[in-house]
Formats: C-alpha cells, sequence, structure tokens
C-alpha cells in the first residue's frame, strides 16, 4: 500500500506560460531533503481544481496551490470544504500578487523550508456570489484591460504593462454606483477596486490599506471626471501606493459592497472574469489557515 503523501500539490499547467511543473519538481525535490513526501495533480479548470483540493484537504494533506492567483482562489475554494484545513502556496503566475501581500517566497528552497515548517495565518476570503476571491474584485479600465491580458498570456509579466494601454485607448468612464453597508454614492469612474489584499497589477499596492486579515473590505475608486492624464499619472504613483493621496482618487471601507453602473462591464476577481454587473462582494472572516514563512 502506497503511504499518504504529507503534502499535496494541485498545479495548473498553463500558469506563468506553464512553469508550474518545474517550478513545483523543484520544490519537491527541497521537500525531500526534510522528509516530507508529496504528490502532484495537475489540474484541467476552476472546478476541477477545487475538487482535487478538496480530497486532498480531506485525506489530511497539506494542500498547496500551484499557480497564479487564479489557482490559488479555486484550491482555496475546495479547501475551505474542510474546515481548518491549511492552504500552501507555491507561486507560479504571472502577477503572484497575493504570495507577495503575504511575504511568501517564490524560491523553491525557501517554499519548500516553509511548507514543511512555516506557521499559519488566518485570512479573510471575499465572497462574490456563490464564488470566492482571495485577492480582489474589480470593475472598469483594469476588468477591461484583464480581458486583453488574458488573450496576451505569451507575453509574461509584460502584458500587465501593455494591455492598460491598449485598453485605454478606446475606454469612456462609466457612471458607478458604489454601495458600502447600504450607503450609496454614485461618481463617474474609471477603476473600482473591492479588495481583500489590495495588491494586484503584478506589483502594484492599489489599495494599500487593505489587508487579508483586517476583517473588513476596503474599496478604492479612480474619478472618471478628470482627463486620461491624471488616471496614467496616479497608476504611475501605484507602485507605491502614494495614489491614495490624490483628489480623485477615493476610499471606503465595510463589510459588504455592492457595484452597478450605467452599462454593461465585466466583473474580474484575481484574474479571471466572474460575471457582469451588478455584483455584490461580501467577507467570510479569518476562514483560511495559509502557511506562511515564520
Amino acid at each position: 500500500m502506497t503511504a499518504r503523501p504529507d503534502v499535496v500539490a494541485v498545479l495548473n499547467p498553463i500558469s506563468g506560460g506553464g512553469v508550474a511543473r518545474t517550478q513545483w519538481d523543484a520544490v519537491a525535490a527541497e521537500l525531500a531533503r526534510f522528509d516530507v513526501a508529496s504528490e502532484a495533480v495537475e489540474s484541467g479548470s476552476a472546478a476541477d481544481a477545487s475538487r482535487l483540493a478538496a480530497d486532498a484537504a480531506a485525506s489530511g494533506a497539506l494542500t498547496v496551490a500551484v499557480g497564479g492567483d487564479g489557482q490559488i482562489r479555486d484550491v482555496a475554494a475546495g479547501v475551505l470544504t474542510v474546515p481548518g484545513a491549511p492552504l500552501g502556496i507555491a507561486a507560479a503566475g504571472r502577477g503572484n500578487d497575493f504570495v507577495r501581500h503575504l511575504g511568501i517566497p517564490t524560491d523553491a528552497a525557501a517554499i519548500a523550508a516553509m511548507l514543511a515548517d512555516g506557521r499559519r495565518r488566518d485570512v479573510d476570503v471575499l465572497t462574490v456570489g456563490d464564488r470566492i476571491a482571495v485577492g480582489n474584485v474589480y470593475v472598469g479600465l483594469d476588468s477591461v484591460a484583464t480581458e486583453l491580458i488574458n488573450r496576451l498570456r505569451w507575453m509574461g509579466p509584460l502584458a500587465y504593462r501593455v494591455a492598460p494601454v491598449l485598453a485605454a485607448l478606446r475606454w469612456k468612464p462609466a457612471e458607478f454606483t458604489i454601495t458600502v453597508d447600504g450607503s450609496a454614492i454614485t461618481m463617474p469612474a474609471h477603476i473600482v477596486v473591492v479588495a481583500n489584499s489590495g495588491d494586484y497589477g503584478s506589483g502594484l499596492n492599489m489599495v494599500p490599506s487593505a489587508s487579508v486579515d483586517s476583517g473588513r473590505i476596503d474599496v478604492l475608486a479612480v474619478d472618471g471626471g478628470g482627463s486620461m492624464l491624471k488616471l496614467v499619472s496616479a497608476m504611475g504613483e501605484a507602485k507605491t501606493g502614494s495614489h491614495v493621496s490624490r483628489p480623485e482618487v477615493v476610499t471606503f471601507s465595510g463589510r459588504e459592497v455592492t457595484l452597478s453602473a450605467d452599462r454593461a462591464i465585466p466583473v474580474h476577481a484575481d484574474g479571471d472574469y466572474v460575471q457582469e454587473l451588478p455584483v455584490t462582494v461580501g467577507i467570510r472572516r479569518a476562514v483560511l489557515p495559509v502557511v506562511v514563512p515564520h
């Protein structure tokens, strides 16, 4: 009888241009040095990743998401079916914003050391209908640009810089209604971000106030009443988070957020399409134990 593995990795074979298998093979080799037995399975879809993760968590193994933010979300959805089951992460995506927020390493040896002897951090997840998001939900120019980013996978991280410029050439601000805990505001906006982590776009500190264990949802909107040059300037400052001091950037926080607009706009979460507006986003507090470095 084959011994049950200590770790089960659920790989997205197309993450990061196909580097997930290479990344996990290197991590698995390092885990062996800690006498940690591991097994890898490849997921063929979001639903498949969640199913494989649920099976792994139910077996008592540490379930590890190998891929980008979308794979982390899909594996987390499966892990959450087993209350208290932990999630490990081996980053192999293009942006890797969620691991950046948590301070999780991307080097194979450091990942293995963390999985073998890390600590647990209980994090919040966002709810989007019957789905979850681990990082951010966003609509507007950024969600339109993400549609293009996903068509430019062959460009790797460069797509995060090229796609927004191409999308902006045809973008016009929408009239959004943002309702936070029952209080509504209507405004023209280029971008609305409903944040758990606040980190996205391959290195942007988009919502600096957000934290995955704050117990609240942070919302940031960029007013669409100004020129596109102001938006470009604000996004140039988003690397450091200093853009939040600009008058065209407004922020809110609460426990439930509903977004609607005067036209159809795609809603994205963790880099993937979810639905069209309107959308309601909630929060589940401290439900997901994630293995992080000491």
